[in-house]
């Protein structure tokens, strides 16, 4: 279990879809870093809309993982900066999950 210092919030995610998730994980699950929201390169993509992310801006999603897709549940990606590969999923834990796990 990670430990959380004064002024530190755990980076987690809200809710399984990953539709709330606003934290600062900018690789995927195989180690890719992720391409900013802002361009469009290597891939090219359609989710330029700041209200399809939760921080309300494309600018302040930056490169991390997010899910602006509202038709994908199965939580955070992002598109990689590897142009072999267009997305991948990442790794974020769902806040509280390792407290239930516990009990």
């Amino acid at each position: 279990m990670m430990m959380i210092g004064p002024g530190e919030t755990e980076d987690c995610n809200p809710t399984p879809d990953g539709h709330h998730y606003m934290g600062t994980i900018s690789v995927t699950v195989s180690g890719k870093q992720c391409q900013a929201w802002t361009s469009q390169s290597p891939h090219e993509h359609s989710f330029n809309q700041d209200n399809t992310f939760p921080d309300s801006s494309v600018i302040d999603a930056s490169n991390y993982c997010r899910n602006p897709d509202m038709n994908y549940d199965e939580g955070v990606w992002c598109y990689t900066m590897d142009p072999g590969t267009r997305w991948e999923r990442c790794n974020v834990p769902i806040c509280g999950l390792s407290l239930h796990l516990n009990k």
